[in-house]
């Protein structure tokens, strides 16, 4: 990978352009063009992950229920929808007609990755923690579909913590229903570990129930991140632990589409985590692929 476009997959900065909630960035992930939607400008998340890599914020972990939302600040909160709407449609715009391409970085995009993939709702923190999240779903399908982008396809990345609200639950099936996927976080296969990773007060059974519904109605991506805490990779009583999870899912009628194994590509929350190499999570790959007879696929950078 030439250093042009290290740059590019490895750095996503959230402030296209001063623009506030809408921003782009070439993700491997993505193979091409994401446009992100970011619901968390002041890093709201019920997560406090060691690995997190969201450059100088500070998260909101005691945050695990709708109260505690509703708690929040509301200055903290509120999305201003018609300046998200407006900075949608210009950044879909640059993307499509390609002007995109001719900007900063951007102009560095080799042409296999000059395609628009998705809009994606992750920014830095939890979307579904938004109580605009899904007025926020509904303008982007409206926008997308003012502008012909059909193949442009609603992708929300989640921790999965909140799929039992009902407003959120709509939402995510207006995403789905519109040719969307949702992509939902799953780094442990143990309490305690979870506990260690995500380190949240959320159970981690409430996101094992989740999963299992979401995937029950409609496939879903899972994204799993591994990495080494104080230079020891994932222990292997973990790894089978995790391997079970999926199982299960599975065998509960849950429908895998794929499994995103990546590892950390920037600085992150704890500096004793570090990446695995590319063939080291290879062999996670074939190992979990081999166990479950799931699709995986494995991501070194962004």
């Amino acid at each position: 990978m030439t250093n042009d476009l290290n740059i590019l997959v490895q750095n996503h900065p959230r402030d296209f352009d001063e623009q506030r909630y809408v921003y782009p960035v070439i993700s491997r992930r993505s193979r091409g063009l994401s446009i992100g939607i970011n619901l968390s400008p002041t890093a709201l998340c019920n997560f406090q992950c060691v690995y997190c890599q969201v450059v100088g914020k500070k998260r909101q972990a005691g945050i695990s229920s709708h109260d505690d939302v509703l708690a929040t600040p509301k200055r903290t909160l509120e999305i201003d929808l018609a300046v998200l709407e407006a900075e949608l449609r210009r950044t879909l715009s640059l993307a499509v007609s390609g002007e995109l391409f001719h900007l900063g970085n951007f102009a560095q995009t080799p042409l296999p990755l000059r395609r628009v993939n998705d809009i994606a709702f992750s920014g830095n923190g939890e979307p579904t923690l938004s109580p605009q999240f899904s007025d926020v779903v509904r303008i982007v399908i409206k926008v997308s579909n003012e502008l012909g982008t059909f193949d442009v396809k609603p992708v929300v990345i989640t921790n999965a913590t909140r799929f039992q609200e009902p407003n959120v639950r709509e939402a995510l099936g207006l995403v789905v229903a519109s040719g969307g996927e949702i992509w939902a976080k799953l780094d442990a296969g143990t309490q305690p570990y979870y506990e260690q990773v995500d380190r949240s007060r959320v159970p981690f059974q409430t996101i094992i129930d989740n999963i299992t519904d979401a995937a029950g109605r409609n496939p879903i991506v899972l994204q799993t991140l591994l990495f080494k805490m104080h230079e020891v990779p994932t222990p292997e009583e973990e790894l089978l632990a995790y391997i079970d999870r999926l199982k299960t899912i599975a065998q509960q009628g849950g429908q895998i589409k794929l499994v995103q194994l990546y590892t950390v590509a920037r600085a992150t929350a704890e500096l004793w985590v570090a990446p695995l190499t590319e063939q080291e999570l290879g062999a996670y790959s074939e190992r979990i692929r081999h166990e479950t007879g799931l699709s995986v696929e494995t991501f070194c950078g962004g």
